[in-house]
Protein backbone atom coordinates (compact mmCIF):
# COMPACT_ATOMS: atom_id res chain seq x y z
CA UNK A 1 0.00 0.00 0.00
CA UNK A 2 2.95 2.48 0.65
CA UNK A 3 4.41 2.31 -3.18
CA UNK A 4 0.72 4.08 -4.41
CA UNK A 5 0.76 6.07 -1.24
CA UNK A 6 2.18 9.74 -3.43
CA UNK A 7 -0.64 11.82 -3.83
CA UNK A 8 -2.99 10.68 -0.91
CA UNK A 9 -4.61 12.86 1.72
CA UNK A 10 -3.85 12.20 5.47
CA UNK A 11 -6.66 13.57 8.09
CA UNK A 12 -7.95 15.59 5.12
CA UNK A 13 -5.25 17.73 4.78
CA UNK A 14 -1.45 16.40 4.56
CA UNK A 15 -0.80 16.18 0.72
CA UNK A 16 1.90 13.15 0.22
CA UNK A 17 3.93 14.68 -2.69
CA UNK A 18 7.32 12.77 -2.28
CA UNK A 19 8.71 9.80 -0.28
CA UNK A 20 11.95 10.88 1.73
CA UNK A 21 13.07 7.74 3.17
CA UNK A 22 11.84 4.13 4.49
CA UNK A 23 12.47 2.13 7.47
CA UNK A 24 11.43 -1.43 8.56
CA UNK A 25 8.28 -0.14 10.24
CA UNK A 26 7.24 3.54 8.76
CA UNK A 27 7.76 5.94 5.81
CA UNK A 28 8.40 9.79 5.54
CA UNK A 29 7.05 11.56 3.19
CA UNK A 30 7.30 15.17 2.12
CA UNK A 31 3.95 16.95 2.52
CA UNK A 32 1.66 19.71 1.66
CA UNK A 33 -0.40 21.09 4.38
CA UNK A 34 -3.67 22.11 2.30
CA UNK A 35 -4.75 24.27 5.04
CA UNK A 36 -1.68 26.60 5.11
CA UNK A 37 0.28 25.68 2.12
CA UNK A 38 3.62 24.22 4.33
CA UNK A 39 5.41 21.85 4.20
CA UNK A 40 6.24 19.04 6.75
CA UNK A 41 7.30 15.83 7.01
CA UNK A 42 4.98 13.26 7.90
CA UNK A 43 6.41 9.85 8.77
CA UNK A 44 3.54 7.13 7.81
CA UNK A 45 3.36 3.71 9.86
CA UNK A 46 3.69 0.84 7.67
CA UNK A 47 -0.50 -0.23 7.27
CA UNK A 48 0.54 -3.97 7.63
CA UNK A 49 2.01 -3.53 11.01
CA UNK A 50 -0.82 -1.17 12.58
CA UNK A 51 -1.69 -4.36 14.59
CA UNK A 52 1.10 -4.72 15.73
CA UNK A 53 0.57 -3.62 19.83
CA UNK A 54 3.94 -3.00 19.94
CA UNK A 55 4.93 -1.32 17.12
CA UNK A 56 2.09 0.47 17.84
CA UNK A 57 3.05 1.99 21.11
CA UNK A 58 6.28 2.91 20.27
CA UNK A 59 5.21 4.82 17.06
CA UNK A 60 2.42 6.52 19.54
CA UNK A 61 5.43 6.54 22.35
CA UNK A 62 7.53 8.90 20.07
CA UNK A 63 4.94 11.44 19.04
CA UNK A 64 4.09 11.90 22.92
CA UNK A 65 7.86 12.53 23.62
CA UNK A 66 8.42 14.81 20.45
CA UNK A 67 5.49 16.90 21.77
CA UNK A 68 7.38 18.03 25.27
CA UNK A 69 11.04 18.24 23.63
CA UNK A 70 11.28 22.11 22.75
CA UNK A 71 14.93 22.34 21.05
CA UNK A 72 16.50 23.98 17.94
CA UNK A 73 18.29 20.64 17.94
CA UNK A 74 15.57 18.63 17.66
CA UNK A 75 13.16 17.73 15.27
CA UNK A 76 9.70 19.40 16.03
CA UNK A 77 6.22 17.63 16.02
CA UNK A 78 3.29 19.25 14.79
CA UNK A 79 0.64 17.06 14.30
CA UNK A 80 0.08 13.16 14.68
CA UNK A 81 -2.79 10.68 14.97
CA UNK A 82 -4.03 7.71 12.90
CA UNK A 83 -6.68 8.20 9.49
CA UNK A 84 -8.50 4.61 8.86
CA UNK A 85 -5.86 2.93 10.52
CA UNK A 86 -3.05 4.80 9.58
CA UNK A 87 -0.67 6.03 12.07
CA UNK A 88 1.35 9.45 11.61
CA UNK A 89 3.06 12.31 12.95
CA UNK A 90 3.41 15.47 11.24
CA UNK A 91 6.76 17.24 11.92
CA UNK A 92 9.60 19.62 10.78
CA UNK A 93 10.53 19.39 7.28
CA UNK A 94 14.49 19.63 7.26
CA UNK A 95 15.71 20.77 4.25
CA UNK A 96 19.24 18.71 4.45
CA UNK A 97 20.82 15.28 4.93
CA UNK A 98 21.51 12.91 7.73
CA UNK A 99 25.11 13.19 9.24
CA UNK A 100 25.41 9.56 7.70
CA UNK A 101 25.31 10.97 4.34
CA UNK A 102 27.85 13.83 5.30
CA UNK A 103 30.24 10.87 6.11
CA UNK A 104 30.19 9.00 3.42
CA UNK A 105 30.50 11.61 0.88
CA UNK A 106 32.82 13.73 2.90
CA UNK A 107 35.50 11.27 4.58
CA UNK A 108 37.39 12.44 7.79
CA UNK A 109 35.64 16.17 8.93
CA UNK A 110 37.79 19.03 9.89
CA UNK A 111 38.12 18.70 13.67
CA UNK A 112 36.72 21.94 14.40
CA UNK A 113 33.41 20.42 12.22
CA UNK A 114 32.70 17.36 14.03
CA UNK A 115 33.30 18.84 17.49
CA UNK A 116 30.91 21.10 16.30
CA UNK A 117 28.47 19.07 15.37
CA UNK A 118 28.91 16.53 18.76
CA UNK A 119 28.26 19.79 20.59
CA UNK A 120 24.98 20.49 19.02
CA UNK A 121 24.20 16.67 19.43
CA UNK A 122 24.96 16.98 23.23
CA UNK A 123 22.81 20.00 23.46
CA UNK A 124 19.69 18.51 21.56
CA UNK A 125 19.93 15.38 24.21
CA UNK A 126 20.86 17.96 27.53
CA UNK A 127 17.04 19.31 26.74
CA UNK A 128 15.70 15.46 26.66
CA UNK A 129 17.59 15.08 29.91
CA UNK A 130 15.79 18.03 31.65
CA UNK A 131 12.66 16.32 30.40
CA UNK A 132 13.95 13.11 31.82
CA UNK A 133 14.32 11.03 28.19
CA UNK A 134 16.82 8.77 27.06
CA UNK A 135 16.94 8.38 23.48
CA UNK A 136 18.73 5.22 23.39
CA UNK A 137 19.74 4.76 19.19
CA UNK A 138 22.11 7.80 18.65
CA UNK A 139 23.78 6.73 15.31
CA UNK A 140 24.67 9.23 12.08
CA UNK A 141 21.39 8.29 10.07
CA UNK A 142 19.10 9.86 13.45
CA UNK A 143 20.92 13.09 12.77
CA UNK A 144 20.23 15.86 10.33
CA UNK A 145 22.04 18.50 9.64
CA UNK A 146 20.10 21.60 7.59
CA UNK A 147 21.25 23.74 5.05
CA UNK A 148 22.18 25.68 7.69
CA UNK A 149 24.55 23.19 8.90
CA UNK A 150 22.18 23.03 12.30
CA UNK A 151 21.96 19.31 13.80
CA UNK A 152 18.69 18.29 14.10
CA UNK A 153 17.88 14.94 16.13
CA UNK A 154 15.04 12.51 14.84
CA UNK A 155 13.64 8.99 15.58
CA UNK A 156 12.81 8.94 19.37
CA UNK A 157 11.03 5.44 18.55
CA UNK A 158 13.12 3.82 20.62
CA UNK A 159 13.28 6.47 23.40
CA UNK A 160 12.14 6.19 27.11
CA UNK A 161 10.52 8.59 29.09
CA UNK A 162 10.33 8.86 32.52
CA UNK A 163 6.99 8.11 33.05
CA UNK A 164 6.61 5.50 30.19
CA UNK A 165 6.68 1.91 30.55
CA UNK A 166 9.50 -0.23 28.79
CA UNK A 167 8.17 -2.55 25.99
CA UNK A 168 8.80 -5.95 26.72
CA UNK A 169 10.75 -6.64 23.71
CA UNK A 170 12.92 -4.01 23.59
CA UNK A 171 14.70 -4.83 26.62
CA UNK A 172 17.04 -6.29 25.65
CA UNK A 173 19.67 -4.68 22.68
CA UNK A 174 17.83 -1.47 22.04
CA UNK A 175 19.89 0.36 19.73
CA UNK A 176 22.21 -0.36 16.51
CA UNK A 177 25.71 -2.30 17.86
CA UNK A 178 28.04 0.13 16.34
CA UNK A 179 27.08 2.99 18.79
CA UNK A 180 25.70 1.28 21.85
CA UNK A 181 26.55 1.95 25.07
CA UNK A 182 27.71 -1.53 27.16
CA UNK A 183 24.86 -1.41 30.15
CA UNK A 184 22.28 -0.66 26.93
CA UNK A 185 23.26 -3.75 25.20
CA UNK A 186 22.86 -5.74 28.27
CA UNK A 187 19.50 -4.69 29.08
CA UNK A 188 17.59 -1.69 27.00
CA UNK A 189 16.15 -0.20 30.56
CA UNK A 190 19.42 0.13 31.77
CA UNK A 191 20.28 3.08 29.53
CA UNK A 192 19.93 6.55 30.57
CA UNK A 193 21.85 9.77 29.75
CA UNK A 194 25.14 8.97 30.01
CA UNK A 195 24.33 5.76 27.56
CA UNK A 196 23.31 8.12 25.17
CA UNK A 197 26.57 10.59 25.56
CA UNK A 198 28.73 7.46 25.13
CA UNK A 199 26.76 7.01 21.63
CA UNK A 200 27.58 10.64 20.94
CA UNK A 201 31.52 9.52 21.60
CA UNK A 202 30.97 6.91 19.01
CA UNK A 203 29.92 8.92 16.61
CA UNK A 204 32.41 11.70 17.18
CA UNK A 205 35.07 9.03 16.33
CA UNK A 206 33.50 8.17 13.10
CA UNK A 207 33.40 11.82 12.01
CA UNK A 208 37.07 12.00 12.97
CA UNK A 209 38.53 9.10 11.38
CA UNK A 210 35.55 7.71 9.13
CA UNK A 211 36.10 4.38 11.16
CA UNK A 212 33.89 3.43 14.07
CA UNK A 213 36.11 2.95 16.90
CA UNK A 214 34.51 -1.12 17.39
CA UNK A 215 33.96 -2.90 14.06
CA UNK A 216 33.34 -6.92 13.95
CA UNK A 217 31.56 -9.41 11.76
CA UNK A 218 28.52 -9.85 13.40
CA UNK A 219 26.50 -7.71 16.25
CA UNK A 220 27.05 -9.61 19.24
CA UNK A 221 30.82 -9.55 17.81
CA UNK A 222 31.13 -5.58 17.96
CA UNK A 223 28.67 -5.16 21.81
CA UNK A 224 31.91 -7.76 23.25
CA UNK A 225 34.28 -5.23 21.59
CA UNK A 226 32.52 -2.22 23.43
CA UNK A 227 32.30 -4.37 26.42
CA UNK A 228 35.92 -5.40 26.41
CA UNK A 229 38.36 -3.68 24.18
CA UNK A 230 40.44 -1.01 24.85
CA UNK A 231 39.41 2.27 23.52
CA UNK A 232 41.36 2.85 20.29
CA UNK A 233 43.44 5.62 20.35
CA UNK A 234 42.27 8.90 17.84
CA UNK A 235 45.66 10.28 17.91
CA UNK A 236 46.93 7.10 16.16
CA UNK A 237 44.65 7.67 13.27
CA UNK A 238 44.92 11.47 13.06
CA UNK A 239 48.29 12.49 14.42
CA UNK A 240 47.55 16.04 13.97
CA UNK A 241 45.12 16.03 16.72
CA UNK A 242 45.70 17.41 20.05
CA UNK A 243 46.84 14.56 22.80
CA UNK A 244 43.33 15.88 24.83
CA UNK A 245 41.43 14.10 22.15
CA UNK A 246 42.31 10.72 23.50
CA UNK A 247 41.57 11.80 26.71
CA UNK A 248 38.36 12.57 26.24
CA UNK A 249 37.64 9.70 24.74
CA UNK A 250 39.02 7.36 27.10
CA UNK A 251 36.40 9.15 29.50
CA UNK A 252 33.69 9.32 27.05
CA UNK A 253 33.44 5.79 25.59
CA UNK A 254 34.58 4.34 29.25
CA UNK A 255 33.14 0.74 30.22
CA UNK A 256 31.04 2.07 33.31
CA UNK A 257 29.08 4.69 33.03
CA UNK A 258 29.96 6.21 36.78
CA UNK A 259 33.53 6.91 34.75
CA UNK A 260 31.93 8.96 31.86
CA UNK A 261 30.50 12.72 31.59
CA UNK A 262 28.16 12.33 34.26
CA UNK A 263 25.31 15.01 32.61
CA UNK A 264 25.24 17.03 28.82
CA UNK A 265 26.51 20.42 30.71
CA UNK A 266 29.93 18.22 31.09
CA UNK A 267 30.22 16.45 27.91
CA UNK A 268 29.84 19.83 26.37
CA UNK A 269 32.66 21.68 28.47
CA UNK A 270 34.66 18.97 27.99
CA UNK A 271 33.84 19.49 23.69
CA UNK A 272 34.89 23.37 24.19
CA UNK A 273 37.38 22.72 26.25
CA UNK A 274 39.03 20.46 23.24
CA UNK A 275 37.86 23.17 20.22
CA UNK A 276 39.29 25.88 22.42
CA UNK A 277 42.81 23.79 21.84
CA UNK A 278 42.55 23.34 18.70
CA UNK A 279 41.69 26.92 17.75
CA UNK A 280 44.99 27.76 19.76
CA UNK A 281 47.63 25.68 17.76
CA UNK A 282 50.00 27.43 15.53
CA UNK A 283 48.35 27.56 12.17
CA UNK A 284 50.95 25.68 10.36
CA UNK A 285 50.22 22.56 12.89
CA UNK A 286 46.78 22.85 11.83
CA UNK A 287 47.12 23.12 8.22
CA UNK A 288 48.94 19.84 8.05
CA UNK A 289 45.56 18.46 8.67
CA UNK A 290 44.58 16.10 5.89
CA UNK A 291 41.85 17.51 3.81
CA UNK A 292 39.08 15.99 1.90
CA UNK A 293 39.80 14.82 -1.56
CA UNK A 294 37.83 14.14 -4.80
CA UNK A 295 37.19 14.37 -8.52
CA UNK A 296 34.60 16.02 -9.92
CA UNK A 297 33.79 15.17 -13.61
CA UNK A 298 33.13 18.41 -15.37
CA UNK A 299 30.70 17.67 -17.90
CA UNK A 300 28.26 16.28 -15.55
CA UNK A 301 29.25 17.36 -12.01
CA UNK A 302 29.68 13.67 -10.99
CA UNK A 303 31.94 13.53 -7.52
CA UNK A 304 33.93 10.71 -6.95
CA UNK A 305 35.14 10.84 -2.81
CA UNK A 306 39.02 9.83 -2.36
CA UNK A 307 39.51 8.19 1.14
CA UNK A 308 42.07 5.47 1.44
CA UNK A 309 45.23 4.87 -0.16
CA UNK A 310 44.86 3.70 -4.06
CA UNK A 311 42.65 4.14 -6.41
CA UNK A 312 41.95 2.73 -9.59
CA UNK A 313 40.48 4.64 -12.40
CA UNK A 314 38.95 3.17 -15.19
CA UNK A 315 35.88 1.56 -17.05
CA UNK A 316 34.09 -1.44 -15.46
CA UNK A 317 34.01 -4.54 -17.37
CA UNK A 318 32.36 -7.60 -15.35
CA UNK A 319 33.55 -10.16 -17.92
CA UNK A 320 36.93 -9.60 -16.90
CA UNK A 321 36.08 -9.08 -12.83
CA UNK A 322 37.27 -5.47 -13.07
CA UNK A 323 35.74 -3.20 -11.23
CA UNK A 324 37.47 0.59 -10.61
CA UNK A 325 36.99 2.58 -7.82
CA UNK A 326 36.74 5.36 -10.58
CA UNK A 327 34.45 3.88 -12.94
CA UNK A 328 33.87 6.91 -15.84
CA UNK A 329 32.03 5.13 -17.84
CA UNK A 330 33.65 6.32 -21.36
CA UNK A 331 34.89 4.32 -24.21
CA UNK A 332 37.78 6.68 -24.59
CA UNK A 333 39.42 5.65 -20.80
CA UNK A 334 40.92 2.63 -20.49
CA UNK A 335 39.88 -0.16 -18.26
CA UNK A 336 42.49 -0.49 -16.24
CA UNK A 337 43.65 3.74 -17.17
CA UNK A 338 45.37 5.00 -14.20
CA UNK A 339 46.10 4.48 -10.33
CA UNK A 340 45.54 7.17 -8.00
CA UNK A 341 47.40 7.02 -4.84
CA UNK A 342 47.32 9.07 -1.62
CA UNK A 343 50.63 9.09 1.07
CA UNK A 344 51.21 11.01 3.78
CA UNK A 345 49.42 13.91 2.57
CA UNK A 346 49.98 13.68 -0.98
CA UNK A 347 48.28 12.67 -3.56
CA UNK A 348 49.47 11.48 -6.90
CA UNK A 349 48.23 10.03 -10.42
CA UNK A 350 50.06 7.16 -12.65
CA UNK A 351 48.92 6.61 -16.00
CA UNK A 352 49.29 2.84 -17.15
CA UNK A 353 50.15 3.04 -20.27
CA UNK A 354 46.16 3.74 -21.77
CA UNK A 355 45.73 4.16 -25.11
CA UNK A 356 44.48 7.15 -25.35
CA UNK A 357 46.93 8.43 -22.22
CA UNK A 358 46.35 10.55 -19.25
CA UNK A 359 46.86 14.67 -19.11
CA UNK A 360 47.25 16.59 -16.10
CA UNK A 361 46.71 20.24 -17.04
CA UNK A 362 47.40 19.31 -20.45
CA UNK A 363 50.52 17.87 -20.17
CA UNK A 364 50.93 14.10 -21.12
CA UNK A 365 51.95 11.95 -18.56
CA UNK A 366 54.93 9.26 -18.82
CA UNK A 367 53.30 5.68 -18.31
CA UNK A 368 54.25 4.42 -14.90
CA UNK A 369 55.69 7.76 -13.33
CA UNK A 370 53.16 9.60 -10.78
CA UNK A 371 52.78 13.04 -11.12
CA UNK A 372 51.87 15.23 -7.50
CA UNK A 373 48.42 16.66 -7.73
CA UNK A 374 47.31 20.18 -6.49
CA UNK A 375 43.93 21.25 -5.96
CA UNK A 376 42.04 22.96 -8.83
CA UNK A 377 44.24 20.32 -11.11
CA UNK A 378 42.46 19.39 -14.22
CA UNK A 379 42.69 15.91 -14.90
CA UNK A 380 42.06 14.32 -18.57
CA UNK A 381 41.29 10.63 -18.90
CA UNK A 382 40.67 9.91 -22.68
CA UNK A 383 37.81 12.05 -23.61
CA UNK A 384 36.87 12.65 -19.98
CA UNK A 385 37.97 15.59 -17.76
CA UNK A 386 37.61 15.68 -14.23
CA UNK A 387 39.05 18.59 -11.66
CA UNK A 388 40.82 17.47 -8.67
CA UNK A 389 39.46 19.02 -5.06
CA UNK A 390 41.11 19.31 -1.86
CA UNK A 391 38.80 20.93 0.76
Amino acid sequence: MNGDMIGRLIKGRYKLIDERGRGSFATVYIARDLQDNHIYAVKLMHFELSNEDELLARFQREAHILLNLKDPHIVRIFDYGDDNNMHFIAMDYIDGESLKYHMINDGPMDPLRALDYAHQIAEGLNTAHKQGVVHRDIKPQNILINSQNVVKLTDFGLARGKEMVTLTHSNVFMGTAYYIAPEQADDGRAADTRSDLYSVATVLVEMLTARRPFEGETAIDIVLKHKREKVPSICRLRPELPEEMDLFMQRALAKLPDQRYATPPDFIAALEQLQGIIQEMPRPERDRWPREARLIVISNGQVFPLRGEKWMVGRQDPTKNIFPEVDLGDKTVGRQHAYLYHQQGRYTVEDLNALNKTRVNGVTLTPSERQSLNDGDIIRFGNVEVRFELR
